[in-house]
C-alpha cells in the first residue's frame, strides 16, 4: 500500500476528542496493515488511546518517531484530492506525516531499535506521549509536527494557557459610573498584553503571540457585570519567559489567575552529531541546503526535550493546520519516507 492510500485511510477517521469510537476503528485499522513481524503495543492513558510499533520488545530504543492522530473539531469534515495534494483537516497536522511513518516501519531493514508513537490527545494536553516516556527511553527523537517544507525547526515556542478571573461590583446598566465592569478590565488586560507583546503580521515575524480564546461574563443586558472570565492561549518565544510574562498579568489589581498549561520552549541543539547527521541525510535526499526557522506552534517534541533527548522537528510540504485550507502536498510524503529511511541507515 502507498504511502497516499494510508493518509486519505486515516483521513477517513473522523477522530476529534469526542468520538471515541472513530479512535478505536482506526487504531484498528493500523494495526491491520502493519507487518506481523512488529512489535504493537496499545496503551491507555486517562481514557486516550496510544499506539507504540515498533521493531522490538525493548524499551531501550535508538530512535522514536513521536506522532498523533486527533484532529480538532470542524464543521464541514471533508477530505479533496488533486494532483498534486490531499486538503482538509488532518493533513499537515499530521495524518500525512503519520502515513510516512507507518510505510517506513513496515519497510525498515536495519538492526536499530526503532519505534512510532502514535497518540490520540496532543492537541488537547499531550499527556500520552508524557506517559509514554516514563516506559520508554530513545537516543534521538523525530516528531514531524512542526513548520513546513522541510524547514528544520531550531525553536519551537512554548505555550502558556491561562484562565483570568475579573471581579467588579453590580449596578443597573444605565448607572454603570455605580458598577465597575468585571468584562471591561479583562478587556483592559487584553489590550494590555497586545501593547507589550504586538502580534506579529505573519510567520515571518517570529515573537510572542496573544490570543483571548474564551470570555465569559455577565448575566444580564441590563446589568453591569461583576464577574468575568477569561481564557488566554500565550505561545512565547525564548526571550519571553513565562516568568516574565505572569508577573505582568499579576500587576493588574482585582485580576487573579490559574495556570492551566505551562509548555516550555522547545530547542534544536544544532550542535549534536546526531543532529548533524540528520542534517546531512535531509540534504542529500532534497538536494539543497535546508533552511532554519522557527515555529509558532508548540508540540509533543517539548517531552523529549525536556528528558535531554535530541529532537528534530520538520514537516513536509503543506500548510494552514486548524484552517479550512490546510493541506499537504502528496509527492513530500514519499520525500519525508526517504529521509528518514536514509538517516536510520546512517545512524551511528
Amino acid at each position: 500500500m502507498e504511502i497516499k492510500d494510508i493518509a486519505l485511510n486515516l483521513l477517513s477517521f473522523k477522530t476529534t476528542a469526542d468520538n471515541k469510537e472513530e479512535f478505536t476503528k482506526l487504531f484498528n485499522y493500523i494495526k491491520e496493515i502493519c507487518n506481523k513481524e512488529l512489535n504493537i503495543k496499545e496503551y491507555e492513558f486517562n481514557g486516550k488511546k496510544s499506539l507504540v510499533v515498533a521493531n522490538t520488545s525493548s524499551v531501550n530504543l535508538d530512535i522514536i518517531f513521536c506522532t498523533h492522530v486527533d484532529i480538532v473539531p470542524i464543521e464541514n469534515y471533508k477530505i479533496i484530492e488533486d494532483e498534486e495534494n490531499i486538503y482538509g483537516r488532518g493533513t499537515i497536522d499530521m495524518k500525512g506525516s503519520v502515513a510516512s511513518c507507518l510505510y517506513l516501519m513496515n519497510h525498515l531493514h536495519t538492526n536499530k531499535k526503532i519505534a512510532l508513537f502514535i497518540t490520540s490527545d496532543e492537541e488537547i494536553d499531550g499527556n500520552c506521549c508524557v506517559e509514554l516516556l516514563k516506559i520508554y527511553n530513545s537516543k534521538f527523537a523525530i516528531v514531524p509536527d512542526g513548520g513546513s517544507n522541510f524547514d528544520l525547526i531550531v525553536e519551537e515556542k512554548g505555550a502558556l494557557q491561562l484562565k483570568v478571573i475579573a471581579k467588579g461590583i453590580s449596578a443597573h446598566a444605565s448607572q454603570p459610573f455605580n458598577g465597575c465592569n468585571a468584562i471591561a478590565k479583562i478587556i483592559n488586560l487584553y489590550n494590555k498584553l497586545l501593547e507589550k507583546y504586538p502580534l506579529p503580521k505573519d510567520s515571518s515575524e517570529y515573537k510572542t503571540t496573544i490570543n483571548l480564546s474564551k470570555i465569559i461574563g455577565g448575566t444580564q443586558i441590563n446589568c453591569v457585570p461583576d464577574y468575568a472570565e477569561a481564557y488566554f492561549d500565550i505561545r512565547h518565544i525564548s526571550t519571553d519567559s513565562t516568568e516574565s510574562i505572569i508577573k505582568y498579568v499579576a500587576e493588574f489589581e482585582d485580576i487573579d489567575y490559574e495556570i492551566l498549561l505551562d509548555g516550555k520552549v522547545f530547542k534544536t541543539d544544532l550542535d549534536n552529531n546526531l543532529i548533524k547527521n540528520y542534517i546531512s541525510a535531509c540534504e542529500s535526499v532534497l538536494n539543497k541546503k535546508i533552511k532554519y526557522s522557527g515555529c509558532e506552534s508548540t508540540s509533543d517534541a517539548i517531552y523529549f526535550y525536556e528528558k535531554g533527548i535530541p529532537t528534530i522537528i520538520m514537516n513536509p510540504i503543506g500548510y494552514y493546520p486548524h484552517n479550512p485550507k490546510e493541506y499537504v502536498n502528496k509527492n513530500s510524503l514519499i520525500t519525508l519516507y526517504k529521509i528518514y529511511d536514509k538517516f536510520i541507515n546512517n545512524f551511528k
